[in-house]
């Protein structure tokens, strides 16, 4: 025996419209909670600059120049048979300084430090010397720069 049932009533009809507005409502969350968890799988990091880096053979760079290599922030200094490498950072508020033909040194075009060639300050707010770094060569004769610690400005890379 069948059972006739008659025409829905109003509350029939919302009552299955807010159950489906429900489930709805709930499978999209679940999705985007999914999707938002799957955030976590990828690492938080940042992938800066390497330390060592390559900058050339000693014949690259002449007698009495500073030559800027603007990627890494350092000026490579030859002075006779003695090589620098100083960072192009001011220790003052970390401005970016330029070479300065007219002095053979740098200066700071922000708040106007001045530095001799070797990196040393001798005017403006600058608390401290430029940074200096060891330069090392390897077996095929290519100059390396270690930014991961700092070296004795008056010794240098003997060429």
């Amino acid at each position: 025996m069948t059972v006739k049932r008659g025409p829905e009533t109003k509350s029939e009809k919302t009552t299955r419209r807010l159950f489906l507005a429900g489930l709805w409502t709930f499978c999209t969350t679940l999705f985007l909670i999914m999707i938002g968890s799957l955030r976590f799988l990828v690492p938080n990091v940042e992938y800066g600059k390497p330390n060592k880096f390559r900058v050339g053979k000693l014949d690259d760079f002449p007698d009495g120049t500073a030559t800027f290599l603007k990627d890494q922030k350092v000026f490579i200094v030859r002075d006779g048979d003695k090589l620098l490498a100083i960072s192009a950072v001011c220790t003052h508020l970390g401005c970016t300084v330029r070479s300065d033909p007219a002095t053979n040194g740098f200066f700071c075009p922000c708040h106007g430090s001045k530095y001799h060639h070797d990196g040393t300050n001798y005017a403006g707010p600058a608390p401290r010397p430029l940074d200096s770094f060891e330069i090392t060569e390897n077996a095929l004769g290519v100059l390396i720069v270690d930014k991961s610690g700092e070296l004795d400005r008056k010794k240098g890379f003997k060429a």
